[in-house]
């Protein structure tokens, strides 16, 4: 095996970790078990930035090197989706300036709901909007991160 595959497998597991993690939150989603649902799309966000942390690495590191000429991403980008997963890394300082900035107003928490309108963004701490996971007062889609995913996992299946 060479240099390179390694990296490549690697992110082909997390590609495979990724898709089980967005089935299962799909699957939670149909039986309406709520913390599931968060649960899954966690680990499905952080799998798939693990991809895009082994494939995207930095210009002149050693790994960026021994990838080159072996996948090219130069039309992905999955860097919004690291945002979102650093905020759940540290979660604890969100949680933190989330509860500073609480001054009474409704809250959603780890709620799913189809189209709420007429709420200020600092209301969401977590919640699942269609298709969009709202944190913090950003929103993500997670079909579109999800499509990339699989973008990214054909295109590493020749190698």
């Amino acid at each position: 095996m060479k240099k390179w595959q390694i990296y490549i497998r690697e992110a082909k597991t997390q590609a495979e970790f990724a898709r089980r993690c967005y089935e299962a939150f799909q699957e939670a989603e149909r039986i309406s078990a709520v913390t599931d649902v968060f649960f899954h799309l966690h680990h499905f966000l952080v799998h798939a930035s693990n991809m895009d942390r082994i494939l995207d690495a930095k210009s002149g590191t050693d790994r960026h090197t021994i990838l080159a000429g072996h996948i090219d991403l130069s039309d992905i980008d999955l860097k919004p989706f690291r945002r979102l997963r650093n905020h759940l890394e540290h979660f604890d300082e969100r949680l933190d300036r989330w509860v500073r900035e609480f001054d009474g107003h409704a809250f959603f928490d780890m709620n799913i709901m189809t189209g709420a309108k007429g709420f200020p963004e600092k209301a969401f701490l977590r919640a699942l909007d269609g298709e969009a996971f709202r944190f913090h007062g950003e929103d993500y889609n997670m079909t579109e991160l999800y499509k990339t995913v699989l973008e990214i996992d054909r295109r590493l299946t020749p190698i």
